[in-house]
């Protein structure tokens, strides 16, 4: 009893100095992929009565946009793949981010702001939407606004830095705020919809993990305990606290949020 009660304390102290860093270095709890752990996210926007609304790459989507890649916000279903990302690193500590249907990245620079609507009409003024690309963009500074909420920000060529903003597909010309707010236009919630672990892996295989409203569920692996922040063993059924958990497989423990 002893040695487990011990065990548990040495456990989450490490998890404790693990959310720690992670917090110093990205300035949140957002986490980002790698070779071996891809986290998905809806990023949905943080102003009220707009949280069901997602960043969706609309390439693809309708067959009037398979030509033209842009991002629109959007009231998709939450298992729709054109409105999950994920987050790797950039240059300087940025942050890249990559669709899941698509693989493309947002362009962290404002381009075409006029142009042409979704339906390939001529646009007058700026359109709700931001340019996609393939690879060469370096990301986005992640900065925290209170409340759960992030922003978006990148210095262009010019000089200005700028924070991404969308609206919906037929709305008004964006108009940002004077500041910062964590329930404005600029402001962001990142959602966790499913973890793949294993990736690349023969021996240990594709495990995924899924989030999916207050539970948390694993596939690939029939082995795999959950706890709480403090070390606690918590029963895998059961819908959960706002909070940070980890999933513990044979081969290694992932973090998981529930927003």
């Amino acid at each position: 009893m002893i040695h487990k009660t011990f065990k548990n304390i040495l456990w989450a102290f490490c998890l404790l100095i693990s959310l720690s860093i992670s917090a110093q270095e990205f300035d949140s709890e957002l986490q980002l992929s790698n070779d071996d752990v891809v986290y998905w996210y809806r990023i949905c926007c943080a102003m009220p009565g707009m949280e069901d609304h997602a960043m969706t790459d609309y390439n693809g989507m309708t067959p009037l946009c398979v030509y033209y890649s842009k991002v629109f916000l959007l009231p998709t279903e939450t298992e729709e793949y054109h409105s999950q990302w994920k987050l790797t690193a950039g240059e300087d500590g940025k942050v890249i981010i990559t669709n899941r249907a698509t693989e493309q990245q947002i362009n962290s620079a404002s381009k075409n702001l006029a142009g042409f609507n979704s339906d390939g009409s001529t646009a007058i003024g700026n359109i709700n939407a931001t340019d996609l690309t393939n690879g060469d963009t370096p990301g986005f500074n992640i900065i925290s606004l209170g409340d759960n909420a992030f922003k978006l920000e990148s210095v262009e060529d010019d000089g200005v830095n700028r924070c991404l903003a969308l609206a919906e597909e037929d709305g008004e010309a964006l108009t940002y705020p004077e500041t910062g707010e964590s329930s404005s236009i600029i402001g962001w919630k990142f959602f966790p919809v499913e973890i793949e672990t294993g990736i690349g892996s023969a021996k240990t295989g594709n495990q995924v993990i899924r989030v999916n409203g207050k539970r948390i569920s694993v596939s690939g692996c029939s082995e795999w305990q959950l706890f709480d922040v403090a070390g606690e063993e918590m029963p895998r059924t059961v819908s959960l606290p706002t909070g940070v958990y980890m999933v513990k497989m044979p081969q290694k423990t992932v973090k998981v949020m529930i927003p």
